[in-house]
């Protein structure tokens, strides 16, 4: 397997008059984040507004960015199809076209044993052939992992060593250790508890694209590795910390207001949603810009003004 790591912002869905994924503006979204380093991309979470699109949507999304990035980047593609059969068939496409590896939700199945979801997993990883990551979110999923099931799973099915640890950092370290390092971890939740998570063995971030430039800073630094390069990495994440919690309050909250701070710095508006969809407040958007303007105080990087 190969060695991911870094930043993997997770792309926001751009929408256009006709209620059809905006192609234009998603391809403004991905050649800026590879221009401001991205260490890789990945689509299909709550940020691209999974939960409002078909299936046959989320298949054309996948393919349109797998071309938009062109081999530029590795790309990430989460699948949360309700079946086995659905998530092989889904992996398998997305590997088509273009992914590097997949990360598999659980089924949300209320009550699904740890047996049959190591079953489920590895039934998924042993039918593809490109890399394979689980999705472990025990604050926005109905269905996760325990400690224990995560290093028996890698047990199991080895293939299985990518995870997208969204649980306690303390939970995280114990699986890192637990399963021998096996498991590259990357964090997710906006990066609350990134640097925990780095300091555990973790090897990465999938957030939000708002903040992109500051979590590219704030990973560089910290593999610097010098006292003064962990420091800086460090007071990054305290100034991102009030605007991660301000997005964390909601799903609703972090489509209305993150979506609209980052496409100031692409240089496109949201002027088409897909509905339900919450309406931001001017009180909302200027604690959007009071957050960016003291993230760049720290970490130099303009977070407002489009390219």
């Amino acid at each position: 397997m190969a060695d991911w790591h870094g930043i993997y912002p997770i792309l926001y869905a751009f929408w256009d008059a006709s209620g059809r994924l905006d192609r234009a503006a998603m391809a403004a979204q991905v050649d800026h984040c590879i221009a401001q380093g991205a260490h890789g991309i990945a689509v299909l979470g709550l940020v691209t507004e999974v939960h409002k699109m078909d299936v046959n949507e989320r298949l054309h999304l996948v393919e349109m960015v797998g071309e938009l990035i062109a081999g530029r980047v590795p790309y990430a593609v989460t699948v949360g199809e309700p079946s086995l059969p659905g998530q092989i068939a889904f992996s398998r496409a997305a590997a088509k076209a273009g992914a590097d590896w997949v990360i598999l939700q659980p089924p949300a199945i209320k009550g699904t044993s740890e047996a049959h979801l190591i079953r489920f997993f590895g039934g998924v990883a042993d039918a593809v052939d490109i890399d394979v990551a689980v999705q472990n979110n025990p604050v926005n999923l109905d269905v996760s992992m325990s400690v224990q099931g995560l290093i028996a799973l890698n047990r199991q099915h080895p293939n299985i060593s990518l995870l997208k640890g969204e649980g306690f950092s303390v939970d995280i370290q114990r699986v890192i250790e637990g399963s021998n390092g096996a498991f590259q971890v990357f964090g997710g939740h906006g990066g609350i508890e990134f640097p925990a998570l780095l300091r555990s063995g973790g090897k990465g971030l999938i957030p939000a694209p708002d903040f992109l430039a500051a979590q590219v800073a704030l990973y560089a630094h910290w593999r610097e590795g010098t006292v003064q390069s962990v420091a800086k990495a460090e007071a990054i994440h305290r100034a991102l910390l009030p605007a991660i919690v301000f997005m964390s309050r909601s799903v609703p909250a972090m489509l209305c207001y993150g979506k609209r701070l980052f496409a100031g710095q692409i240089g496109v508006s949201v002027t088409h949603e897909r509905l339900p969809a919450l309406e931001p407040t001017d009180f909302g958007l200027a604690e959007m810009a009071r957050f960016a303007a003291e993230i760049a105080a720290v970490s130099g990087l303009d977070l407002a003004a489009a390219e």
